[in-house]
């Protein structure tokens, strides 16, 4: 369970909303990422609605798929 600090830290990121943002772009839906990364679509649902916080390497399955560094999800860019 994270503390309040790291939550609000960490959502300062907006990994959820970069998620959501490059899965729109390439016209995929949740359950077809699922497919691609090996994760279900709930638990990438709560991710992109800021109720989770994937782990490094559960980003890193994410960033293969869209040809992104994990950086991405790190930067100010939106």
């Amino acid at each position: 369970m994270l503390s309040e600090t790291l939550k609000k830290g960490l959502r300062g990121y907006a990994i959820g909303e970069k998620l959501r943002a490059l899965r729109l772009k390439k016209k995929m839906g949740l359950v077809e990422l699922g497919r691609h990364t090996g994760l279900s679509a709930a638990m990438l649902s709560k991710v992109e609605r800021g109720k989770l916080f994937p782990t490094l390497p559960t980003l890193l399955r994410i960033s293969l798929v869209f040809s992104v560094g994990l950086e991405h999800f790190f930067s100010d860019d939106r």
